[in-house]
């Protein structure tokens, strides 16, 4: 799926008509990046859904909800790692993905299935990048967060990729080979992990912004 994906700008990204823009020869700062990537949210989120949804005739019990809450903890965490604890974010970020490739080896995909359902947020991020900008010319995106946001979406494929090949390990080393079914047991697990999660992703959003 990578290879149709729109490539990442070589230099500093040149954007077309958003909202009020910054004064001409200045780069849009990190917090207004992120809080873009804030205002985006609902549009990524469906079209990944969407996306993931039309790759299967039926997602089974209680998956669907699961991605959903997947996805809304992705985006709330995603624009943090722009922020100032950045290096706090991509380590939650990075948790969340291995635990995103562990439920896809619990729904049987195949590793390189739960790395395009991944990549779908990385082409959205970009088409709604060049469809809808945080600025308008002659205002800049700095290539250095460019870069940044690219490395934790590639980070968040490694690590899904990651969870993905513990789930198999696991199995194998129990003696099946093949990972559990999704029983009610082990959707309950998963979703009281993601909700731990999301507790710490709140505070740490509570800390950035001060509320």
């Amino acid at each position: 799926m990578a290879d149709h994906l729109a490539p990442w700008p070589a230099q500093s990204v040149s954007l077309g008509p958003a909202a009020h823009s910054a004064p001409a020869g200045t780069h849009l700062e990190p917090a207004e990046f992120s809080r873009w990537l804030e205002a985006q949210a609902e549009p990524l989120r469906e079209r990944w859904l969407a996306d993931v949804r039309g790759r299967s005739e039926s997602l089974g019990h209680g998956v669907d909800e699961l991605l959903e809450a997947f996805m809304d903890l992705f985006l709330q965490i995603l624009p943090l790692t722009l922020g100032p604890l950045r290096s706090t974010a991509e380590a939650l970020w990075i948790q969340v993905a291995e635990l995103f490739g562990s439920l896809a080896a619990q729904r049987g995909l195949a590793a390189g299935e739960v790395i395009e359902e991944f990549q779908v947020l990385r082409e959205a991020v970009i088409r709604l990048l060049w469809a809808s900008p945080p600025v308008r010319e002659p205002s800049r995106v700095a290539l250095r967060e460019v870069l940044r946001l690219n490395r934790v979406l590639d980070r968040g494929v490694t690590h899904a990729s990651v969870g993905h090949t513990d789930g198999l390990f696991f199995a194998l080393f129990q003696g099946s080979g093949v990972p559990e079914s999704l029983t009610d047991d082990i959707r309950y697990e998963i979703r009281e992990q993601l909700q731990a999660l999301e507790t710490e992703v709140k505070t740490l959003r509570r800390v950035v912004t001060g509320d």
